[in-house]
């Protein structure tokens, strides 16, 4: 995986989940104690600076009363490159 799809990849998850915390009408502050996390690091995923666990998705999908899979579901598709193959 490029850095560039990395950076893509977080920043859709922040986005999305910044969205989903603030249709739920929860601060940040409530979201990390639902969650069991710091603050700062669910800031910090939110801005898309952090490439976080399975476990920490799981997690704050729990704090959003959602499923793993709702959290992730606006996930850019993942552009990959064909190999020609020769003949």
């Amino acid at each position: 995986m490029s850095s560039k799809e990395l950076e893509r990849l977080q920043q859709a998850f922040g986005e999305h989940l910044r969205a989903m915390r603030h249709d739920k009408l929860i601060t940040i502050e409530q979201l990390a104690e639902l969650a069991g996390l710091h603050p700062n690091y669910v800031g910090s995923v939110e801005r898309g600076e952090r490439n976080l666990s399975l476990f920490n998705i799981w997690r704050l999908a729990g704090g959003l009363d959602v499923s793993a899979s709702q959290l992730m579901e606006a996930l850019p598709k993942r552009l990959i490159k064909r190999v020609r193959r020769s003949s």
